[in-house]
């Protein structure tokens, strides 16, 4: 199924989670237009503070992969109910979809991992953190939709940095930020479901 577009309106409408992929390939030439996108995204002063980490070897995804994993199971062990039995169907589906994320992000052929790469700017830190990096990142998402290619935004770095750090030898001035799995997607794109534009837009002062 060939699901590339260039229209950049149906390319946001239709950029749904992704958390599910064919074991197809995505070749090296696809992966650099997706990574190029994001090296054209703004940055504060246009510092460009980013390194972006691509990770296709198996082995390597299949270690961090039971990293995330077990860091997922006993974080939450205990603490969270089966999703099943959750009564909020919103979180019912967001808890279901978090479980079947981590039981098949090796999964994935491709990994991208964003690293926020420290630089002197007249911009605070934390300002400059998410000012810059998440354009770079959302680009890429848009990017990979684009190119039929399947995205979902995920975290999980945090809980596994130390093991992350020393098997992708990232330095100390890098932190990666976001794990983005990508690859051919084993799910339908189409219309994302969200709110009204009204609910959320005030003109010239805010509304109730």
């Amino acid at each position: 199924m060939n699901n590339r577009t260039t229209d950049i309106y149906e390319v946001m409408q239709t950029q749904r989670a992704i958390r599910r992929w064919t074991d197809e390939p995505v070749d090296r030439e696809t992966i650099e237009r997706v990574i190029q996108a994001g090296c054209w995204a703004p940055s504060g002063s246009n510092s460009q503070p980013w390194g972006f980490l691509v990770v296709t070897d198996d082995g390597i995804r299949e270690r961090l992969a039971a990293a995330i994993r077990d860091m997922f199971s006993s974080r939450f062990s205990g603490d969270m109910p089966d999703p099943d039995d959750i009564d909020d169907p919103t979180t019912r589906r967001m808890m279901r979809g978090a479980f079947n994320l981590f039981d098949n992000f090796a999964a994935a052929p491709v990994w991208i991992i964003p690293c926020l790469v420290r630089v002197q700017s007249p911009a605070p830190e934390g300002l400059l953190a998410g000012s810059s990096i998440y354009p770079s990142i959302q680009n890429m998402m848009l990017a990979a939709r684009a190119e039929g290619l399947g995205t979902v935004l995920t975290t999980p770095q945090d809980g596994i940095m130390d093991q992350l750090r020393e098997e992708l030898r990232i330095p100390d001035n890098a932190t990666p930020v976001a794990m983005i799995p990508m690859g051919h997607p084993n799910a339908n794109f189409g219309p994302v479901t969200r709110q009204p534009l009204d609910n959320f837009l005030h003109w010239n002062g805010w509304s109730d």
